[in-house]
């Protein structure tokens, strides 16, 4: 697949929906015409890719002359709202606990608070904190939680995301809770690998490493590929390690028995959730018009990605779920659906 991915808004609904360029009646309410604008989202191979693709199907020929084109050149979590900041690109796909942390300015020290990046809505997805174990590594060491390899200061070999990515910062942030570090792990004569999920997929296959932890997508490609060709093992977070996590801003959930191959059993976890993030200076017609279509077509989203059975318009305003301020186009929208006031 090309990695760079353009839609015509126009011809992608005349492509759908059988109109012609002249039906184009949204384009008539735009003020905003002939603007290309950039979203930076994951590899294709991640879930964040298909309901990316989604969104641009729902949204037809409802941007008239307008295009986005769909970059995947995010690592995920922080790294858009990164982009959009430093001016790179327009619109961006995030996950609601970085990006809290950037504009809060307490991601990083080498980061200053956001000031460019807004929100258009939270809570498309909810991204599981995922920590699997190969059947290996169970059958070696008994071990049956994260916290117990902790414990024994076992010399574990651990694989997540790319640093930048929520997969990444949601791993570091898991271990914080547990009271160890990266630095911690090597001590122990373990090791930690962040790449993408496919090098992950393939490492924990290959016997190259024992642990994957992850803030996931069920569903994801490259993992739910694995849980079908090797035996996985999904192990829940302990409850004193789920409260550390809440005071960190991530909620309690429930992943439900069969959310991956082999997982017989519900596990008890930690979320965030995704967010679509915008450049502040993106028009406002232009947010209003993408949030508004939207939240207002989750059935046939559903229909699409499975997954965005969790999406809640009516919640999708809320700090809570997009981690920063809501754009001005996306708030008018959720203050006439009477979500907001």
């Amino acid at each position: 697949m090309n990695p760079s991915k353009l839609f015509s808004a126009m011809a992608l609904g005349a492509l759908l929906f059988g109109v012609s360029a002249g039906d184009a009646s949204a384009e008539m309410t735009l003020q905003t015409k002939n603007q290309t604008y950039i979203l930076a989202t994951q590899d294709v191979n991640t879930a964040v890719y298909s309901r990316v693709s989604a969104f641009l199907e729902v949204l037809g020929d409802k941007l008239g002359s307008n295009t986005i084109n769909v970059q995947p050149i995010s690592t995920g979590g922080a790294a858009s709202a990164l982009l959009i900041e430093k001016g790179q690109v327009k619109i961006g796909t995030g996950s609601n606990i970085p990006v809290k942390k950037l504009a809060e300015g307490t991601y990083d020290k080498s980061f200053k608070p956001l000031t460019k990046v807004a929100a258009l809505f939270g809570g498309s997805d909810i991204t599981w904190g995922t920590v699997m174990f190969t059947d290996d590594f169970v059958k070696k060491t008994g071990f049956t939680t994260l916290e117990e390899v902790v414990a024994a200061k076992y010399p574990v070999r651990i694989v997540t995301k790319a640093k930048g990515s929520f997969g990444m910062d949601g791993a570091t942030d898991m271990l914080e809770c547990m009271g160890v570090t990266w630095k911690d792990i090597e001590s122990w004569g373990g090791s930690h690998t962040h790449i993408a999920p496919a090098t992950m997929a393939d490492m924990l296959k290959e016997g190259q490493a024992d642990v994957s932890m992850d803030v996931v997508s069920i569903g994801q490609a490259a993992f739910s590929e694995l849980c079908l060709t090797s035996k996985m093992h999904v192990v829940q977070l302990s409850e004193k390690t789920r409260a550390a996590m809440n005071a960190k801003g991530y909620a309690n959930m429930t992943m439900p028995a069969n959310s991956w191959n082999g997982q017989e059993k519900p596990v008890e976890t930690v979320v965030g959730c995704e967010c679509i993030l915008v450049s502040k200076d993106i028009p406002e017609d232009i947010a209003y018009i993408i949030t508004k279509t939207i939240c207002e077509n989750k059935e046939k989203l559903t229909s699409i990605v499975p997954a965005m059975r969790y999406f809640q318009p009516e919640k999708a305003w809320d700090p809570l779920y997009c981690g920063i301020e809501l754009h001005p186009g996306a708030a008018k929208y959720f203050r006439e659906a009477g979500f907001m006031k």
